[in-house]
C-alpha cells in the first residue's frame, strides 16, 4: 500500500497524508500550480502531486496535510476555454458514484514561479510564458494519463 490515508469524519473529508510521502511515490508528477477556488476566486499557489487517481494540493512540499484532493476517477481534463494558460478538471463527469462530487476545478501554471513579473523585461516575460506553457502541457498530459486509468485495468 502507498500511504496510510486516515480520513476524519465523513467520506468527503480530505485524506490526512503528508506532502513528502506523496512526493516520494509520485516521481515527476508533482510541482507547483495555482488553483482558483469556488468561493475564493483569486489564484492560490499550491504544491500539487498526482497519485492513484487523485490530485493532492498542499500549501507547500513540507505540509503535514493537503489543503484538498481532487478525485480524478472519471474526470475530464482539458485546457480551459475561459481562462488562458489554465486547465479545467471536471470531476464526476464520466462515472457516477455515491458521494462523488461533480465540480469543475481550475488550475494554472502562471504565477507558480513566485517572481514579480512587473520587474521582468519583455525577453524575460516571453521566456516565462514559454516555461508556463511547457509546464501546462506537462500537467495536462500527466492528468489525462491519470484519469485514463479509470478505464484501464491495473
Amino acid at each position: 500500500a502507498f500511504l496510510q490515508e486516515q480520513t476524519m469524519g465523513n467520506s468527503n473529508s480530505v485524506p490526512q497524508v503528508r506532502a513528502k510521502e506523496v512526493k516520494r511515490v509520485c516521481e515527476n508528477r508533482c510541482g507547483w500550480l495555482c488553483k482558483r477556488g469556488l468561493t475564493n476566486t483569486s489564484l492560490q499557489r499550491r504544491w500539487c502531486a498526482v497519485h492513484d487517481l487523485h490530485l493532492y494540493y498542499f500549501e507547500n512540499p513540507r505540509s503535514d496535510e493537503p489543503k484538498g484532493v481532487v478525485n480524478l476517477r472519471g474526470a475530464i481534463v482539458n485546457r480551459s476555454k475561459k481562462v488562458k494558460m489554465a486547465l479545467e478538471i471536471e470531476t464526476g463527469a464520466l462515472v457516477s458514484e455515491k458521494g462523488m462530487e461533480k465540480r469543475t476545478y481550475m488550475f494554472t501554471t502562471v504565477g507558480t514561479d513566485d517572481k514579480s513579473r512587473g520587474q521582468m523585461t519583455d525577453v524575460m516575460k516571453r521566456e516565462q510564458k514559454r516555461k508556463d506553457q511547457e509546464s501546462l502541457d506537462k500537467w495536462l498530459k500527466v492528468l489525462q494519463e491519470e484519469t485514463a486509468k479509470t478505464f484501464t485495468p491495473s
